[in-house]
């Protein structure tokens, strides 16, 4: 896969046939994998156009921007997905200010795509007045319907919300793989190793959605081996109460050095609230009971 990453008013021209899959693509979901393969259907080779952030971030409509994929996750998933070309286009406030004839000549067009395939709710230009109704007038265009589960569809905003309630079963449904997180392991208070039970503290690379407070069973992918792994979301109440909850993650059955690495997670199932516990003797009781069921529970 190739990947373009760009500035307007420099557009990449790709030299051959592509269908082109435009929208904003944040967790790569079910509704986003079905408009993929239709593309791929088509025959010819298949490129992806993005912004790297949202627009309604960067035109103030919201203050927080959450995600669920960055640009690398994005690119790692894109790839096992098998797109050709992935265009990552840099959205500021003079995109913002394009109109959608602006947009299809000097963007679209620049890229010249053979087919294009979007979601019946994209929007482009200017206060999104262009919609894949208005693509159609210049370019073959196939609008993909949204994609419904139990009458509701399949939104990023939506998964989003399942991941922030602790609802990760149902969020990883809704994406079609485990929910994931990147970041790197920084020092911490060291307090697992008071009970014998270490863990490793993440500090999230991306602006990612972050899970609700409790315990998780997962897997912790190490130097590309894959672990099964306990992760701690919360301010551990019982040590040193924190003012932020943090990431915190016990990888069953490994004992190298991670300080400094780059790890991710996969998270796949909520098991309990987090816990204030009487002692540190509760806790590592509590810690022991966790450690059995995932092991129990994880393939």
């Amino acid at each position: 896969m190739k990947i373009y990453q760009f500035d307007y008013p420099i557009i990449p021209k790709i030299e051959e046939e592509i269908t082109l899959c435009l929208g904003f693509f944040d967790g790569i979901h079910l509704g986003h994998k079905e408009m993929i393969q239709k593309a791929r259907n088509e025959g010819y080779k298949v490129g992806l156009l993005t912004f790297d952030e949202t627009p309604a971030f960067v035109l103030g409509n919201i203050k927080e921007n959450h995600y669920l994929t960055s640009v690398s996750d994005k690119a790692e998933i894109l790839e096992e997905l098998g797109i050709d070309y992935f265009l990552i286009m840099h959205f500021d406030l003079s995109v913002a200010e394009l109109t959608k004839d602006e947009f299809i000549d000097n963007v679209i067009k620049a890229i010249n795509p053979k087919k294009i395939y979007c979601g019946e709710d994209y929007t482009f230009g200017v206060r999104g007045e262009g919609n894949g109704v208005y693509l159609s007038y210049f370019f073959d265009t196939t609008i993909i319907p949204l994609v419904k589960k139990d009458n509701k569809k399949v939104s990023s905003r939506d998964i989003s919300v399942l991941i922030e309630k602790g609802k990760i079963e149902d969020a990883n449904e809704l994406l079609g793989r485990p929910y994931r997180l990147n970041g790197l392991v920084v020092e911490g208070k060291h307090n697992g190793k008071k009970i014998d039970f270490p863990t490793a503290n993440l500090k999230l690379d991306y602006p990612y959605a972050f899970p609700k407070s409790g315990v998780y069973f997962g897997y912790a992918y190490v130097y590309g081996d894959k672990y099964k792994a306990i992760v701690s979301v919360g301010t551990h109440p019982t040590i040193m109460r924190l003012e932020k909850p943090i990431i915190e993650v016990h990888i069953i059955d490994f004992n190298g050095y991670l300080y400094g690495k780059d790890i991710f997670l996969e998270l796949i199932h909520y098991h309990r609230d987090e816990k204030t516990f009487d002692s540190l003797d509760a806790l590592k009781t509590q810690l022991e009971s966790d450690k059995k069921a995932a092991i129990k529970y994880l393939k």
